[in-house]
């Protein structure tokens, strides 16, 4: 199979090299696009609650993020195309983001812990994203 842009969703752990690099021999391979992501769901207003906007852009002005997100992309032997920050729902910013920016790859990692098999975005991204979805198993 041939990608033409890869999507990536980061958390800025640790373990989101482990998905980079994944992500980064893929577009290697398909001489591909290749974006990050990192979705803050830790400010949405009201648990649960899903934004109005379908829009991604504009991206949110936290500076921390977006340098460390940026630092991830500077350390590659690799371009990256867009590196975006943003806040909200994740599955509804990663969508959004997929069809804004044209991937048609999203790359995620996934813990096997107990609160990842209870609260896991997985289940609910395989049903919102529209294109494949590569999961990375990440060990804990």
């Amino acid at each position: 199979m041939s990608y033409n842009h890869i999507l990536v969703a980061v958390d800025l752990t640790k373990s989101s090299e482990i998905v980079i690099s994944k992500a980064v021999s893929l577009a290697k391979d398909n001489n591909a696009k290749l974006s990050f992501i990192y979705v803050d769901s830790s400010h949405l207003s009201i648990p649960g609650a899903r934004p109005t906007s379908t829009s991604v852009m504009p991206e949110v002005d936290n500076g921390k993020e977006k340098q460390e997100l940026c630092a991830l992309a500077d350390q590659l032997d690799y371009p990256v195309e867009h590196t975006l920050v943003v806040i909200g729902d994740l599955e509804v910013k990663l969508t959004t983001a997929v069809n804004q920016l044209g991937a048609d790859l999203l790359v995620c990692g996934h813990h096997h812990d107990f609160w990842s098999r209870l609260l896991s975005s997985v289940k609910k991204l395989e049903n919102t994203v529209n294109i494949d979805l590569l999961i990375v198993y990440l060990e804990k």
